[in-house]
C-alpha cells in the first residue's frame, strides 16, 4: 500500500494536528498527563465521541501515549510522547499569538470578573493568585486555610475552588460541605487541584479530586481552566 503523498510539509503537519481539537488536546497535555474526564472538563465544547476519536488518532500517529492503571474503577491517562513533545513549540506559538491578538479574550468564553473563587494556598501562591486573578481579572478572590474554609464555606459560596496540594492537609474534608452547598445553591462547584509533583498528584487522586494542573501553572492555563469549568456549569444551569 502506497503511503499518502503530500504536496508540501504543511499538509503533513495539518494531517496530524489539523481540525478544531487536536492542537487544544496537545496544549492541555504539554505540561503533564491528563485523564479522559479531565480533558472533558477542560474542553467543554467537545463531545465524548469526538474526544475519543481525536485521542485515538493522536495515539495512532504516535503523538500521545495511553496508559491504563489496574485500579477500581480503571484509570486511563494520556500524555505526550517524545514525538508529541516536538509539537510543543507550535502549540506555544499558537497560544502566544492568541494572547497577543485577542488581549480582551479571557481564555474562555466568559470573563472572570466578579467570579467567586475560593483558594486554599500557601503564602507564595497566595501572592500570585491575588495578582493574576484578583487584580488583573477582577475575580472575587478569597484565599484562606482549610480550617477557615470549612467554617465559612456558606458565607463565601464559591463558584469554583482552587486547592494547593503543597499544603499537607486532608482536603477530602471538603467533599461533603461542597456537596451540601452545591445542592442548596442548585449548581455544581468545580475544584481544581494544583500539584507540584507526582506524589502530590497521587495524593489528590486518593483524596477524590479528579482535575489537576501542574505547578508552576501558567496564567493562561489556569484562567482557561477556570473559565471553561465555570462557563460549562453556567451553560448547564441555563438549560435546566
Amino acid at each position: 500500500m502506497l503511503e499518502k503523498q503530500y504536496g508540501c510539509p504543511v499538509e503533513f503537519t495539518l494531517d496530524r494536528i489539523g481540525g478544531k481539537w487536536k492542537c487544544v488536546i496537545l496544549w492541555w497535555l504539554r505540561r503533564g498527563t491528563k485523564r479522559f474526564g479531565e480533558l472533558m472538563q477542560l474542553m467543554p465544547g467537545i463531545s465524548r465521541k469526538v474526544l475519543t476519536t481525536q485521542l485515538r488518532e493522536l495515539e495512532a500517529d504516535g503523538l500521545i501515549s495511553r496508559q491504563v492503571f489496574q485500579e477500581t474503577p480503571p484509570r486511563v491517562e494520556y500524555s505526550l510522547t517524545a514525538y508529541g513533545e516536538t509539537l510543543r513549540p507550535i502549540t506555544e506559538l499558537m497560544c502566544n499569538w492568541g494572547k497577543a491578538n485577542a488581549p480582551e479574550f479571557q481564555f474562555g468564553v466568559m470573563c472572570l470578573r466578579g467570579l467567586r473563587i475560593l483558594a486554599i494556598a500557601n503564602s507564595l501562591l497566595r501572592q500570585r493568585l491575588e495578582a493574576e486573578l484578583g487584580e488583573l481579572r477582577g475575580a472575587n478572590l478569597t484565599i484562606t486555610s482549610l480550617a477557615i474554609a470549612l467554617n465559612t464555606l456558606n458565607q463565601i459560596s464559591p463558584d469554583i475552588v482552587l486547592i494547593d496540594f503543597s499544603v499537607d492537609e486532608d482536603f477530602s474534608l471538603l467533599h461533603n460541605p461542597l456537596k451540601t452547598l452545591a445542592t442548596d445553591s442548585q449548581k455544581s462547584i468545580p475544584v481544581i487541584v494544583l500539584t507540584a509533583n507526582d506524589h502530590e498528584r497521587d495524593r489528590a487522586i486518593l483524596q477524590g479530586f479528579p482535575l489537576h494542573l501542574m505547578e508552576p501553572v501558567e496564567t493562561s492555563e489556569l484562567v482557561g481552566a477556570i473559565a471553561n469549568l465555570t462557563t460549562a456549569e453556567n451553560a448547564e444551569s441555563n438549560t435546566e
